[in-house]
Order: structure tokens, then sequence, then C-alpha cells
């Protein structure tokens, strides 16, 4: 599915920053990564945050004449979905690795956002420019959890 409108990709937004800190809360509660508890109830926290901001953006941002007129294009709903299935064959080490997967499609999506909505979309463009620099983070620590696991 195209995503052609604002609303459509902050709806898509926010079910994928849902997904991913329904990923992080169950992540935190599963003994095979336990090392990384912490870091993933802080990053469950923070998607909910990110998706309260980029939601609030937009309804400061967009009216409905506005919404009518304004069109992305070249963004598919397809390229950005994440899988955050937790399956009982995975190991810490194909944990890691998902959940880096996850930060990097949910990263590819905000600078695209942003970077198409730059010019017209000053607001959502900044907050979806703050998410990204935020998974940019979160794949950097991601890494170093990965990294110790590797060499444990």
């Amino acid at each position: 599915m195209d995503l052609y409108t604002a609303s459509a990709i902050t709806s898509f937004y926010s079910k994928l920053e849902e997904q991913s800190a329904g990923f992080y809360e169950r992540l935190a509660g599963d003994e095979r990564c336990s090392e990384g508890r912490e870091v993933f109830l802080a990053f469950t926290m923070e998607d909910r945050k990110n998706r309260e901001m980029v939601l609030r953006a937009y309804q400061e941002t967009i009216t409905d004449a506005f919404e009518a007129v304004f069109s992305f294009s070249g963004l598919h709903e397809g390229d950005y979905r994440v899988n955050t299935e937790l399956t009982e064959d995975l190991s810490c080490l194909d944990i890691l690795r998902r959940a880096v997967e996850v930060e990097e499609k949910i990263y590819r999506f905000c600078v695209d956002v942003s970077e198409k909505s730059r010019r017209l979309l000053d607001d959502l463009s900044h907050a979806f420019e703050a998410v990204a620099k935020r998974k940019a983070n979160r794949k950097m620590k991601l890494g170093s959890l990965l990294r110790k696991h590797q060499t444990d």
C-alpha cells in the first residue's frame, strides 16, 4: 500500500512505534536477553514519547484543506514493515539482530518522511528528523549489546 497523505503516514508511523514499543516491552521480560532489560524498558518509553511527539506535530500542522492538496510520493508501506515476533527458537543474538532491523526500518521511514515533507510541513519534518536521530542512537546501543553478546 502506498502512503500518499500525511494522515496515512502518521497513522502508519503510529503503528510502527506501537509495534516497536510492544517488542521492547516483551523483550524486557524475556530471560534470553536479560542484561539489556533496562535499555529495552527505556526504548519502550521512548517509542511512546516519539509517537506522541509526531502525532502532536501532525495535529498542530495539518488542516483538512492542506491534507487535501498535499501528497507524498514514493513511500510504500511494505518497504518499512517490521517483524517484532519473538519466537522460542530465537537466541539473544538473533533477537538483537531483529531489534537492529526494526530500528533500521523505522529510522529509514523517519528519514524518508522528513526529507519529503521538509519544504511544506516543517514541523512534521522536524519531528520525524528528531525521531530518526533517536533511532540512530538506538542502533549504536543495540550494536554494543550485539558485539558484547557475540564475544560471550
